[in-house]
């Protein structure tokens, strides 16, 4: 009987407490939405430039995100999309996009604020966005070059906040006039195809366009005009090549 009720009082606890995960849930879900930025998907279309094949997402999403399944997965779990890195380009959509459009001087205070925009806007950008989409804008607007020397007049230049997967370029505060810019700066595949090989974007054989990946994942290491840096891309590159013909 005493085993009975013991067993009774452990099944009530588990329920009080299962319930109070629930609300804790829920309540985090309803929060997070509360945070987000409704990406205007003409603004991407717009801003995009390029239409990268099939192929080359397979080895975009490889090189950035270690994995060549490229389309979004709903986990439906928050704590999923916070910590998982499979539908990152969602986020580096998010981080571009936000930098564009919003005033990052009014969207918060500190770097947990930042965060809880980003993934919240990710997961519009998710359920909303076509991640074909999200490769060709994020292509379309990634920074492939080296630093950028600002000089701000009026007003102190603010960076905008780097993602964890994907170099994001310093885009300024909305309204800040800058003078004396100077820059080497190089942003979009198309340019970049340019200036590195003398070609389409289309034409780009595969090794040459995982180069491209690569500088977008880190453009100080992985820039192989670089003399120092030439044996560390190419042995990269060779690596992930191996990688994608396994597959």
């Amino acid at each position: 009987m005493k085993r009975q009720n013991l067993f009774i009082k452990i099944i009530k606890y588990l329920l009080i407490i299962s319930s109070l995960l629930i609300v804790v849930y829920i309540g985090l879900n309803l929060f997070v939405k509360s945070k987000e930025i409704k990406v205007d998907k003409n603004k991407l279309m717009n801003d995009t430039d390029i239409s990268l094949s099939d192929e080359q997402i397979k080895i975009a999403c490889l090189v950035l995100y270690e994995h060549m399944n490229p389309e979004f997965h709903n986990y439906h779990f928050l704590i999923n999309d916070a910590f998982s890195t499979r539908n990152n380009i969602a986020l580096s959509t998010a981080n571009i996009y936000i930098g564009k459009y919003c005033d990052i001087r009014n969207l918060g205070d500190t770097s947990m604020e930042y965060q809880t925009i980003d993934l919240a806007t990710k997961r519009y950008v998710m359920k909303n966005i076509d991640y074909k989409l999200c490769y060709n804008y994020v292509f379309s607007n990634a920074y492939f070059g080296k630093s950028t020397y600002l000089a701000a007049s009026n007003e102190v230049c603010c960076s905008q906040k780097v993602s964890q997967s994907v170099f994001i370029p310093l885009i300024s505060p909305q309204g800040a006039r800058y003078e004396n810019f100077r820059t080497n700066q190089l942003y979009g595949l198309k340019n970049a195809s340019e200036f590195y090989f003398s070609k389409n974007y289309k034409d780009l054989t595969s090794k040459e366009f995982i180069s491209l990946c690569l500088l977008i994942n880190n453009p100080h290491i992985y820039d192989f005009l670089e003399e120092e840096n030439k044996k560390r891309c190419e042995e990269k590159v060779n690596e992930i090549y191996m990688k994608l013909r396994k597959h």
